[in-house]
């Protein structure tokens, strides 16, 4: 059909959208885009849409993504455990440990190996059997890394119930963010995606607390009793999958597509909902558009994960989910996850029950920034927050560096180091953990299933955490030897990484708001992803109140 003399070719109007320069000549009426370009859909659709959150659909879905979220609730147990535990002397004594040094690094070593491994069987898990039962497979592991932990009455016997914390926690949260991601709204995908890994603060706050109530006992039973409460969150998680629904996409993604769409328009608003309506139209274009597979082939491109390399697009895609993984977990933060009472006790705090509370009080200051970053992750750019959080959290940590260096100074002139100093250097510990958590906390999961697209999710998920425990492992080996060491001066390893992450982000940061997961299809498919990316399509009302839409320029 030939357009009208004064009306522009669809072919014109997208050009329009992502290349125009002039704001004035960047807005454009509805009902000439409303068939055009995806994006211009989802920000009309959501103009003309409502969630309420307060409804029972709304809240009956906050209680299945509970069971998700509990899985984060089981990571962050286990890591502030191991922690606060490490600084008992009961436990110490009991298997002849130190604190810092080869030995100690080993017992914390073997959990991220098992995790590795786990890596690699995470994806075609969840890819085969679903998300669900990819999180109770996980739980199955956890819950006998638990028993024996608790029971372990040698060094050997406790070193393997870590490794299998290690392979049951990797299962399990590797499966819950996507699942999560994949089942929520994207207007709240923000929020909710993010307060998921939120959740690990009530494992983390729960297990020092428990761990700082038991110190007080002199038997085994200071560090036993906490390590079986560990059963308690894959306990919840594993029984509840049995009664949430799949993940939409990945019954989509197995020719189940009437009931993807049923639990779509159920839990996103409703059959006469525009966005829910787009969802399923997005959804249900991708799986047309995806290369058939025999059984034979599905099963072999289970553990191929050329697929993450073999394109433009999901080379991009890996790199950003690489440059979140190593941003992320080379900021400091495993110090202040394993060694933060070697952190506190080099800016002056020597009394381990002291030490121990203030670990508890900070995992309290961490969790409060977790929850604000995740209730502003739907308005606050993630390439933004990610810049500034960057240059942020180098700077706090220089200023722990400047603090525990002036109470070393004091120490080896045999004078009582300055309670201000020491006061400062707590003061910036509790900063560094607030700033990583508002932050990096909601977006670490959140982020990678995000610049994902489903064919790769699981894989590209997969290879986060195995970079994730790689990283891990170096660092956390090296740091148990270095603080012994070097102390303090080791801080500007992790300062430098801070700073290059910033720079990186600004540079080559892809932006995610905004969008649908089917929508960031076509940023990665741009020339330059991150530029595409930049491009932020808006509902806007001109002088004459006529909404229209206009695309603004986030990366100026």
């Amino acid at each position: 059909m030939a357009s009208n003399p004064g009306e522009p070719s669809k072919t014109d109007l997208k050009k329009s959208i992502t290349a125009a320069s002039n704001a004035a000549e960047n807005v454009i009426s509805l009902d000439a885009l409303k068939e055009v370009d995806e994006e211009v859909q989802y920000a009309i659709a959501t103009h003309q849409s409502h969630l309420d959150p307060w409804s029972k659909q709304a809240l009956t879905l906050y209680f299945i993504l509970l069971f998700a979220f509990l899985n984060a609730t089981s990571s962050g147990f286990d890591g502030s455990l191991m922690g606060s535990i490490n600084a008992e002397s009961q436990y110490k004594n009991f298997f002849h440990l130190k604190e810092t040094g080869s030995s100690t690094g080993l017992v914390f070593i073997l959990y991220n190996a098992a995790s590795m491994i786990g890596c690699a069987f995470g994806g075609p898990i969840m890819d085969y059997f679903g998300r669900r039962r990819g999180m109770q497979s996980g739980c199955l592991f956890t819950l006998g890394g638990a028993v024996l932990a608790s029971a372990a009455q040698t060094l050997p016997q406790f070193k393997a119930s870590r490794f299998l914390l290690g392979f049951g926690i990797i299962l399990q949260t590797l499966s819950a963010p996507v699942y999560v991601t994949e089942i929520i709204p994207p207007q709240w995908r923000g929020r909710l995606g993010g307060y998921y890994n939120t959740f690990y603060f009530v494992g983390s706050i729960t297990a020092t607390g428990v761990v700082y109530a038991t110190s007080q006992y002199t038997t085994t039973l200071a560090w036993r009793l906490p390590l079986a409460l560990q059963v308690i969150p894959p306990f919840f998680v594993f029984t509840g999958c049995f009664f949430i629904p799949e993940s939409p996409r990945w019954l989509a993604s197995r020719d189940r597509m009437d009931e993807a769409a049923k639990i779509i328009y159920k839990y996103h608003g409703g059959d006469d909902n525009e966005v829910a309506k787009l969802e399923i139209r997005e959804i249900a274009l991708h799986v047309k558009l995806s290369k058939p597979q025999t059984p034979r082939e599905y099963i072999r491109g289970l553990w191929d994960y050329r697929e993450l390399f073999n394109s433009h697009s999901a080379r991009w895609r890996t790199g950003m989910v690489t440059l979140i993984t190593f941003a992320s977990t080379l900021t400091g933060n495993s110090i202040l996850t394993f060694f933060q009472p070697t952190m506190l006790a080099a800016v002056g705090v020597t009394s381990t029950r002291r030490k121990l509370l203030l670990t508890f009080a900070s995992s309290i200051v961490s969790c409060s920034g977790a929850v604000f970053g995740s209730a502003t992750n739907d308005w606050i750019l993630r390439r933004t927050r990610f810049v500034y959080g960057s240059f942020s959290l180098a700077a706090s940590l220089s200023l722990v560096a400047a603090m525990s260096s002036q109470v070393a100074n004091a120490t080896a002139q045999g004078n009582t180091p300055s309670k201000a100093i020491s006061g400062v250097g707590i003061f910036s510990i509790f900063l560094f953990g607030w700033i990583f958590s508002f932050v990096y906390t909601p977006n670490q999961s959140l982020y990678c299933t995000e610049v994902l697209n489903q064919e790769i999710r699981a894989k590209g998920i997969s290879l986060h955490a195995l970079e994730s425990n790689l990283a891990t492992i170096l660092f956390t080996y090296t740091t148990s030897i270095a603080l012994g060491d070097i102390s303090w001066k080791y801080y500007f390893v992790w300062i430098s990484v801070d700073f290059v992450a910033g720079i990186l982000w600004f540079f080559f940061g892809v932006e995610t708001v905004g969008r649908t997961i089917e929508e960031l299809d076509a940023c990665f498919e741009a020339k330059f992803p991150p530029k595409a990316s930049w491009k932020r399509t808006k509902i806007v009302r001109d002088e004459n109140e006529d909404v229209g839409v206009k695309v603004v320029d986030m990366g100026a």
